[in-house]
């Protein structure tokens, strides 16, 4: 039999469940709308938390750009200001290195001017020194004698050595290299150096060569005299060589003596100015310290080294190598200028001298007419015109200065007299210009220069060399 609890209870069970499956419905429905909500919710916040970031990005990108932008300003202020500061330093400089080279060149022209002006009454004093009889002179005055010679030749060579070194500061000496054969330089310096070195008790031997070297012949002139001048000065007894050897592309110049030599320690100073070698201190020598200073900023302007060997008691080897030349491309003849026979006396000869100093003028004369020279002294052109038409003579030889005091030269001079006798007559130029325009000029022209003060024994070997020539 059916229990009435349960049959009461049943409906109500039935709406319970009801309820709750309609609760569970609510529940679902809910929990999908929440998830909805909470979705919504989420992609608003991330699409809104995008733009905070990217705006705070943009505000601090800014900021960085404004930041940058401000240091790069700074930099562009610093480096201008740099800038400034180094277009000023460079103008200051260039303002300086201009002032210094017309210093230099100030320097320079006073150099020379000042040379010219004090070689000329020494040039005077060396010609009248060489008039005086000696064989009259008690054994005192032989030796004062003797001393003021070793002084004027002191002083004539410190102010050559002055001039040189004048123009090789300021620049002014620039290498010309050519072709050119030795033989011809080398008679030259064996004719000027044979009679001086003689007159020290020395042999100097010059060897014949064939060889052509490529450089700037006035330079190496320099240098070569310098090293046969210190060879002499510093060799007592025995002889002086020169000569040359080939190498390879290059020819070894070389000059021999048989002097005191250098010991190893000194041979790193030989090259410093105003050094002298132990013994010579006292000036004896007559040596400032300066010759071989030049020779080496010579060579290096020669593109090359002077090298020295020596043995202290034997004597020394100076060198140096120039690059060998060709004898095809040379402008100068072997065989044009014939080596001088030095024994050629004057005899009377007559010997024309133009010069616009009254005092080496009479020097000159006195000393040509000590050599038994006729002599014919003018300080102007025209005079000795007037002198040579008058009386219908031919002069043997011209000595003429350079710079002549109406304006015009001695090459004018030169040309002058020689247009108006029936054989030109050679010439010597003797003047205190050294520099390489004029050596140059008058080396196309085949008239040697002489440097003032004349020393007396390279004018007599000049004149005898060139009075040696056919036809003189």
């Amino acid at each position: 039999m059916t229990n009435p609890r349960d049959t009461l209870s049943d409906p109500q069970a039935g709406v319970e469940r009801t309820r709750l499956q309609e609760l569970e419905q609510e529940v679902a429905s809910l929990r999908k709308t929440n998830k909805v909500l909470l979705d919504r919710v989420e992609h608003r916040i991330n699409v809104e938390g995008g733009a905070f970031a990217a705006f705070q990005a943009a505000s601090n990108l800014e900021k960085t750009v404004a930041d940058r932008t401000t240091e790069l300003r700074q930099v562009n202020e610093q480096l201008e200001h740099e800038l400034d500061l180094r277009r000023s330093f460079e103008t200051a400089l260039l303002r300086a290195k201009a002032q210094a080279e017309e210093a230099t060149a100030s320097r320079t022209r006073f150099v020379a001017a000042a040379s010219h002006d004090l070689r000329q009454p020494l040039n005077a004093a060396v010609l009248y020194l060489e008039t005086i009889d000696r064989r009259q002179l008690n054994a005192a005055d032989a030796d004062s004698l003797r001393g003021v010679g070793l002084a004027l030749e002191t002083l004539n060579s410190l102010l050559g050595t002055l001039l040189d070194i004048s123009r090789l500061d300021s620049g002014g000496l620039h290498p010309q290299p050519g072709n050119f054969r030795l033989q011809r330089l080398f008679e030259r310096l064996s004719v000027e150096y044979r009679s001086i070195a003689e007159t020290r008790g020395l042999a100097l031997k010059v060897q014949a060569t064939g060889m052509a070297v490529h450089s700037d012949i006035m330079l190496l002139e320099t240098v070569l005299r310098n090293l046969l001048s210190n060879a002499i000065k510093y060799t007592d007894s025995g002889r002086i060589l020169m000569g040359a050897r080939r190498r390879g592309d290059c020819v070894s110049i070389e000059v021999w003596d048989t002097g005191m030599g250098i010991p190893v320690i000194h041979l790193d100073k030989i090259f410093e100015e105003f050094w002298r070698a132990p013994g010579a201190s006292s000036g004896t020598k007559g040596s400032m310290g300066l010759g071989l200073s030049i020779v080496q900023r010579i060579c290096r302007l020669l593109g090359t080294d002077i090298r020295v060997r020596s043995t202290p008691g034997q004597g020394s080897v100076f060198s140096l190598e120039l690059p060998l030349g060709d004898n095809s491309q040379t402008a100068d003849h072997p065989h044009a200028d014939p080596t001088p026979q030095p024994t050629i006396g004057f005899n009377g000869c007559l010997v024309v001298v133009v010069d616009d100093n009254q005092e080496v003028l009479r020097s000159m004369a006195r000393l040509l007419q000590s050599w038994d020279c006729q002599v014919i002294a003018t300080t102007a052109v025209e005079e000795a015109l007037t002198t040579i038409i008058d009386r219908d003579i031919t002069p043997r030889l011209l000595l003429t200065d350079f710079h002549l005091g109406d304006g015009s030269n001695g090459i004018a001079a030169i040309n002058a007299i020689n247009a108006e006798i029936a054989s030109p007559a050679p010439a010597i130029m003797i003047s205190s210009d050294n520099s390489v325009a004029l050596r140059d000029k008058l080396g196309q022209l085949g008239i040697p220069l002489l440097t003032k003060p004349v020393d007396p024994a390279r004018l007599r070997a000049a004149m005898q060399h060139l009075m040696a020539r056919p036809g003189t």
